[in-house]
């Protein structure tokens, strides 16, 4: 019982630690890659509005009232470094597209307030953070672009140098991300954005040294994240063994007083049957006799249901030292002293009961389970009504089921009928068939449920149709 109260408060510890950390990387995760995302996108859009309009960034690297180009596409002999062979009309678009930019970018530079305004110049602070994007990542990115006229038809190439793309490369991945019908998105390495109007500019950032920086700290935080699991674990082991020790010390204490208070009362209880007899014998029989002779039985019977509890209690520590026994013998065994009683009351006792189901367990705390519960379908069954045992094998397990037809279990007493010393108003007291009552001391259940748990089964109850079950599942053992 401790056992498993020990693994709960430590399967609670580690739920509560595993949830909050990884809440706590989704949330820093989520939150950076929000950022990260909106960080990279405000940069695509600020270098195509530049380029859209002069063909450059501001320089980072001095604050001054020049405009740094970005790379044109061009040599050093002023021509274009990728321009495919275009017929006359594309080759006339694609001037007219190199002419806009050349006219932009002097008009740029003949307005010396509003190029100033553009790098930072007017604005100090703008300087470090143009926009709202670090100076940093601005010097430390690599962008790219391809324009396409109307037609498809590639203008321009931006290609950075060096690159580990080839133009052709490069015009390919542009025309992909283009054809893909999304403004922005993030797909092999590259951030990309698509913009323009009578041209489609196609621009991009290389993503790979970003997201390689994410999956290498997310590796190192599930690594030693993993690792601090295992360190809480052990932790809450002791913990959790340090708080149910106080709680195990006092129930073992209780048990061993009703153990030790159980075996002297024998002693007087016995003393007390025997001198009752005797007198009985020299005065006659008489009502006070007769009541001392009811109620010694009835402590007697207290006494000894105690005492097996406490046994079966006690026999889950002996488990492993249990033998294996042929399940489907022992339930038979059971029940055949049932069959007479049955006969004498006029109720039928039927069985249906499987063969060759093992398991590992002590043959006279189950003879004792098999009883407890038939004698309770006994106390509750209907007149003339029908008691069902059956036992069969379910996968890997044995499922014992006694079944009677009587009166239900009110359903707010179901969870507590395992209980010690609880009783259903109803079965307080039960007559036999000669309508003598039959005291029940709420301990008959309770001594089931310990015997099940010392032999690792679950025990349960149901009621439907007018129909109580008891379902006993025990674990299999392989046949040897």
């Amino acid at each position: 019982m401790f056992r498993k109260s020990r693994m709960k408060i430590v399967a609670l510890l580690m739920a509560i630690l595993v949830l909050t950390l990884l809440g706590t990387i989704a949330v820093i995760y989520g939150v950076s890659y929000h950022q990260m995302n909106q960080e990279n996108r405000d940069m695509l859009e600020l270098y195509a509005e530049k380029y859209l309009e002069n063909g450059g960034l501001p320089d980072m690297d001095s604050v001054n009232d020049e405009l740094v180009d970005l790379p044109d596409a061009k040599g050093t002999d002023g021509e274009s470094t990728y321009l495919p062979d275009m017929d006359d009309e594309e080759s006339e678009s694609a001037d007219q597209f190199n002419a806009a930019s050349e006219s932009d970018s002097l008009d740029r530079e003949a307005d010396p307030a509003e190029a100033e305004d553009f790098a930072g110049e007017g604005d100090p602070a703008e300087a470090d953070d143009f926009r709202g994007i670090s100076r940093r990542r601005l010097q430390l990115s690599t962008f790219y672009s391809v324009v396409f006229s109307s037609d498809g038809s590639v203008l321009e190439v931006n290609n950075d140098d060096p690159s580990e793309l080839s133009d052709e490369a490069l015009t390919e991945l542009a025309r992909s991300f283009w054809n893909t019908g999304k403004s922005y998105g993030i797909s092999r390495n590259m951030v990309y954005l698509i913009s323009g109007e009578d041209y489609t500019l196609v621009s991009m950032m290389d993503n790979t040294v970003v997201g390689e920086s994410i999956v290498t700290l997310l590796r190192y935080t599930v690594i030693f994240g993993a690792g601090a699991v295992v360190v809480v674990l052990i932790l809450a082991f002791f913990l959790a063994g340090w708080i149910i020790k106080p709680l195990e010390e006092n129930y073992r204490r209780q048990n061993q007083f009703i153990s030790d208070a159980g075996h002297e009362l024998k002693t007087p209880v016995s003393t007390i049957s025997t001198n009752v007899e005797l007198l009985g014998r020299e005065i006659g029989e008489n009502r006070w006799l007769e009541n001392i002779r009811y109620e010694n039985g009835r402590m007697t019977e207290i006494v000894r249901s105690l005492l097996d509890l406490l046994r079966a209690e006690s026999t889950a520590a002996q488990l492993k030292e249990m033998e294996r026994i042929d399940l489907g013998r022992t339930v038979t065994a059971g029940v055949l002293p049932f069959e007479a009683r049955a006969f004498e009351e006029g109720l039928q006792l039927t069985c249906d009961i499987a063969e060759n189901l093992f398991i590992q367990g002590d043959a006279a705390q189950l003879g004792k389970l098999i009883s407890i519960l038939i004698d309770n379908a006994f106390a509750h069954t209907n007149p003339s009504g029908e008691i069902r045992v059956s036992l069969t094998g379910e996968k890997s397990s044995a499922v014992l089921t006694v079944a009677n037809e009587g009166e239900p279990i009110p359903p707010e007493s179901v969870d507590k009928i395992f209980d010690r010393f609880y009783r259903v108003d109803s079965s307080r007291a039960v007559s036999d068939k000669n309508g003598t009552a039959q005291p029940h001391y709420g301990l008959g259940l309770s001594i089931a449920k310990a015997i099940a748990a010392a032999h690792r089964a679950k025990i349960s109850v149901e009621c439907a149709d007018g129909i109580t079950r008891f379902i006993v599942v025990f674990p299999l053992r392989a046949k040897q």
